[in-house]
Formats: structure tokens, sequence, C-alpha cells
């Protein structure tokens, strides 16, 4: 831990039943952190105890099941009362946005319910429940850390509205820190890159999906790529680095005294964002089909 946290630093991360969230929740509280781990079902939240009964424990360090739904308002409402209520005065040292969903394909062809539904979960959530807890935040001078995408500084063919949520992610989180600097509350953003979850196997039912869903000129139209977001999905799935990492990550900017504005994670994240610097746009599109 980069600085010392007593029994009343509290930290709420959403989105803690699987992945990203749950190696987070985990690896935290193991620090000796309470941690109100959010989840959609009760179920989740047992089976996120018994994991942590099974580990070694710091003193103070907890997991308290959290239920909370971001794309419903009632439930962030429910969530954030009930965290006021458990706190008793104690200090809430920071908020990990985490929960978010993939919705991809071509942009032609998809829904506008899929897009809304992305972006009731990726942004229109996150605002939320930023502002629910943020008075909270205010008295401690703590830390929002909100869990981003390599995706949200280099948008990626047929990821169109996953891109786009994550783009206003991004847009969200340099605006709120500069709002509340002042006042002593830090905005980061966490950007993974391919990352071992449970997301890749999601995504590949997802491209099955929309192939079958395509009238035959846009099955045409798409093959190529759709070919290559399968070899893209098998490569994450394989390669990926560990959801550790991207805790240790999120870790760093809740306790660092000097927390960064981004975190990339991962070697294709930090690749990814070294060129896109670099490059032109067009040289960096074409080194980015290629990859593909």
């Amino acid at each position: 831990m980069s600085e010392s946290t007593t029994e009343r630093d509290a930290v709420v991360i959403t989105g803690a039943s699987t992945g990203i969230g749950r190696a987070t929740a985990l690896h935290l509280a193991g620090r000796g952190v309470r941690v109100f781990a959010g989840v959609r079902k009760p179920a989740d939240g047992e089976a996120l105890v018994t994991a942590f009964s099974g580990e070694a424990r710091a003193a103070g360090g907890s997991i308290e099941p959290l239920i909370i739904d971001v794309a419903i308002g009632e439930s962030i409402a429910r969530a954030a009362a009930e965290v006021d209520e458990k706190l008793a005065g104690g200090r809430l040292r920071g908020l990990v946005n985490n929960a978010g969903i993939v919705v991809g394909g071509p942009q032609e062809f998809l829904a506008m319910e899929d897009w809304r539904r992305q972006f009731e979960v990726n942004v229109f959530g996150l605002i939320d429940t930023t502002q629910k807890l943020l008075p909270h935040l205010v008295r401690s001078r703590g830390r929002v850390v909100n869990v981003s995408s390599v995706g949200g500084r280099v948008a990626t063919p047929m990821m169109g509205p996953y891109c786009a949520s994550k783009f206003a992610v991004e847009g969200l989180t340099t605006a709120l820190r500069l709002e509340l600097r002042a006042a002593g509350v830090w905005a980061t953003s966490v950007e993974p890159g391919a990352i071992k979850t449970e997301i890749w196997k999601k995504g590949d039912e997802q491209i099955a999906q929309y192939k079958a869903a395509m009238p035959t000129e846009g099955q045409a139209r798409y093959a190529e790529l759709a070919n290559a977001m399968e070899r893209f999905s098998a490569r994450g799935a394989r390669d990926g680095v560990e959801p550790i990492k991207v805790a240790r990550a999120i870790e760093h900017a809740l306790f660092a005294k000097r927390p960064r504005t981004h975190y990339p994670v991962g070697p294709d994240a930090r690749l990814l964002t070294i060129l896109l610097w670099l490059l032109p746009t067009r040289a960096f599109e074409w080194v980015l089909r290629k990859a593909m």
C-alpha cells in the first residue's frame, strides 16, 4: 500500500462480480481496505466473500457486498444510502467505477437500443454513481478511479459503441479532475488493454450474433473485419495480462501520494498510446488495421 490506511477508510467498487472488479476487490481487501463490493446478484456477493475468506487477510481488510445495478437509478440511490449508513461517519477513501459492458458490431446495423444500453451502463451509470457518492469524497478529499480502456483513446472498427462510451469516460474523468482539484478530490482513468477476463467469451458470442443477424449484403461487406475481430478476441483471451495488474494500478491511483492522470495497463495499451502520440492519424490507422 502506497499510503497507510485506517480501519475507517473504505472504497466502493462497482462491477465486482468478475474480472477486473473482482480482482481489485480481493486485492484491496487483502491489503487492509474495507471494500464495498458492488454486485448485481446476492449470490455473486456471497461468492466474493467466500473467496476472500480463503485468503490471508490483512488487519482491518474486509469485503462487504453492495447490491447495485448501475443501469438503474433507483438501485444506485439505494446503494449510496446503504454506504452512507454503514460508514457511520467513517471515511470513503475512493470510488472505483468499474462496471461496464461491451457492445460491438458494424454501426450500419446496430440498433439504437444497443447504443443506449451501452451508454446507460458505461457512461450514465458511472455519472449517477459518482454524483451520489461525491459528497463523501469531498469530505474525505478522496479519489475517483474510472476504469476506462485503451479503447477510450484508440478507436477500433466494429467496436464503435464501446469505444465511444470509453472516449466519453476519458472526457468526464479529465473534466471532473479539473472541477474538483481545488477541493482535494483527484480523478484518474485506468486504461487496460487486453486483459484475461470473461469479456472475450462474451465478445465471441456477440460476434456470432451480429454475423447471423446481418443481411447478406452486410455479411459480405464486413466479413473481413468480423474475421479480424475473432482473431483479435482469440489473441486477447490467450495473451492478455492478468486482472491483478489492473488491480495494482487501481491501488496506486487510490492511495499514492502523487497519483497519475492516466494508467495504461498492459504492453498493448502502452504501445498504442505511444504510437498514437508519435504517428500522424493516417499512419496510425494503417498500423492499427495491419495489426488487426
